[in-house]
């Protein structure tokens, strides 16, 4: 868990940074802020699709070496997209962000290795805290800047391409803890505290698509989808939404903190929740939050920045309760044969419906506005919020089946 935590760390330290310049850097070599999103959409694309290989490569070697590779794979991605920035190439410069994105790859799936080394009922928990170091990690890079633009200047690299130099240097660490402490490996010890029944020791794992129509995964998938493509599609364009109405540069950097904050700080006591509570209470209570929310900041006048803030705190707040609940009830679900693949699967969905979201955000600004976009999100989130209503009892009784991969 140390190793995990700090790896966590070290890659939010790296990954915080950069995707914070990315826009910066974008403008600064193609000369014009057309192209300013698309380095921030390649990066999480890169999340996305690195998320099943990578899951895949766990499954057979198991978790050390995938988050190592993941790390190693985000070090050159950050290297070449800074020769981008020194050699104003834009091709280069985005070739680096897909590499770049690995590292979120590794911190997100980080998390499931925390839960194969802890009890069921422990698992919340265990996720929370690993979720919660991106919470350090984006407080540490920060302070880390004057010295990194100090590096880059004796090496020749420009202000804002120095911020790469922490991505480098954070990236590197990850991978060197990760291959040098995390031992045993998470999923050997998974598989060692499994029962010696028969019929479970000699079986390899159920096909993905009995798995997929489990219940439990049903439900886990589905709340990490809706709740990442509703928070993604409401927050990608509030930064815009408060310049348009006038809000100074400081306070939208305030309000896109605050919704950072919401998303992460809130890990540990998302993960207490759904361990003391259950896991289906706290899905649907993240997802009550979201809706409280979307509520809050569609329907303040855009002036009132301070409850449009407050508003995408709670964003992300209730993101973070669907969030650590729901992969912790997908873990319960598998066994640890059948964990990483189907795990990987769901990441890849999850970041895939965050690139849509995005998209379709500023669709429906431009065409109807922030308040329909809020509107929107919420029709999104009622009809599986009600679903699962009407059927909570069958779902309490699948929740509620022994879990017979925990010690």
């Amino acid at each position: 868990m140390a190793t995990l935590f700090a790896a966590q760390v070290c890659g939010s330290t790296g990954f915080s940074m950069s995707m914070a310049v990315g826009a910066i850097m974008a403008a600064a070599i193609t000369g014009t802020n057309t192209w300013s999103g698309l380095p921030v959409a390649i990066g999480s694309l890169g999340t996305a699709l690195a998320s099943y290989p990578l899951s895949r490569l766990m499954a057979r070697t198991g978790r050390r070496l995938g988050l190592a590779v993941g790390y190693s794979l985000a070090v050159a991605g950050a290297a070449l997209g800074m020769v981008g920035v020194v050699q104003q190439s834009f091709v280069l410069f985005l070739a680096g962000m897909a590499l770049f994105g690995t590292a979120q790859t590794s911190n997100l799936l980080a998390r499931y290795a925390a839960a194969d080394i802890s009890p069921g009922a422990q698992r919340g928990r265990a996720m929370g805290l690993i979720v919660w170091g991106s919470t350090v990690g984006s407080i540490i890079g920060p302070m880390l800047m004057a010295p990194a633009i100090g590096v880059g200047a004796m090496l020749g690299v420009s202000r804002v391409a120095s911020a790469f130099l922490i991505s480098v240097a954070g990236y590197t660490l990850a991978a060197i803890l990760v291959e040098a402490f995390l031992r045993p490996d998470p999923l050997a010890i998974a598989r060692q505290i499994e029962p010696s029944s028969p019929t479970r020791a000699a079986q390899r794992g159920r096909e993905t698509g009995v798995i997929l129509r489990e219940p439990r995964v049903i439900v886990a998938y589905g709340a990490l989808m809706v709740s990442q493509l509703v928070m993604i599609g409401t927050t990608s364009t509030s930064p815009l939404y408060l310049h348009d109405h006038g809000h100074a540069v400081g306070t939208i950097g305030l309000a896109v903190s605050m919704h950072l904050g919401g998303m992460y700080i809130a890990s540990p006591l998302s993960g207490w929740l759904c361990d003391r509570f259950g896991r289906l209470p706290m899905i649907g209570a993240g997802g009550v939050v979201l809706l409280g929310a979307l509520a809050l900041a569609g329907l303040a006048p855009g002036r009132a920045g301070g409850v449009v803030m407050a508003g995408l705190f709670l964003n992300g707040v209730g993101w973070n309760l669907a969030f650590v609940s729901a992969s912790a009830l997908l873990t319960d679900a598998l066994s640890p044969v059948e964990r990483a693949s189907i795990q990987g699967l769901a990441d890849l969905v999850m970041g895939l419906m965050g690139a849509v979201g995005s998209a379709l955000g500023g669709m429906v600004l431009g065409a109807w506005g922030f308040g329909m976009l809020n509107v929107l999100g919420a029709v999104m989130l009622l009809a599986p919020l009600g679903a699962s209503w009407l059927q909570r009892q069958a779902l309490a009784a699948s929740v509620a089946q022994p879990d017979p991969w925990a010690s």
